[in-house]
């Protein structure tokens, strides 16, 4: 006959050994999980970062440069007053002025529509005065820069008790030339 052997029990030391390999290899598990997010959310915070630096609004300049959009807009208000004021009595001076405001093409333009101005504004005694409302640079990138402008316009005519108000918009394609901003083209929308 045999005796059976008295049940063991495990030790402390045997029980906890599986334990302690359950929780390092859930913890191994969760270092991994972790690790695997972090690099996941640093791609996509990459490829975000990546795509708002290559966007329009990123290069535009106007967003970012609060001292160069002031500069663009004071340079450019003044440019149009000039362009679209005249006074009869002053025609060449304000050609003149007009012209030192304005660049590239559009300078020829300009003066194609001035020689309409002198031929309809000393008969009818023409002063217009030309007040810019309100602008705002929509795109400012190095020496270009493209301004929407508001402009109102009162011509004084003779014999005229009140004056002619006109309204309008327009957007302004502006150039720096020799550190100043001039009108490189001007389109009413």
């Amino acid at each position: 006959m045999t005796i059976p052997a008295a049940p063991q029990t495990p030790t402390a030391h045997e029980v906890a050994s599986p334990l302690r390999r359950l929780a390092a290899a859930a913890t191994l598990v969760a270092l991994v999980a972790a690790v695997v997010i972090a690099l996941g959310l640093a791609a996509w915070f990459r490829g975000e970062a990546n795509r708002l630096s290559g966007s329009a609004a990123a290069s535009n300049h106007a967003l970012a440069d609060a001292a160069a959009t002031a500069q663009v807009c004071q340079q450019v208000r003044e440019a149009v007053q000039r362009v679209y004021s005249y006074d009869f009595a002053r025609l060449d001076d304000n050609e003149r002025a007009a012209a030192e405001v304005i660049t590239g093409p559009y300078g020829q333009i300009f003066h194609q529509q001035f020689a309409r101005v002198r031929q309809l504004a000393p008969p009818q005694q023409a002063v217009v005065v030309a007040t810019v409302s309100a602008l705002a640079v929509k795109v400012l990138d190095g020496d270009r820069a493209i301004v929407v402008v508001f402009l109102d316009q009162q011509a004084h005519q003779a014999g005229q008790a009140t004056p002619l108000l006109s309204a309008g918009r327009l957007a302004v394609t502006a150039q720096r030339v020799g550190g100043s901003w001039k009108i490189a083209d001007a389109e009413p929308f």
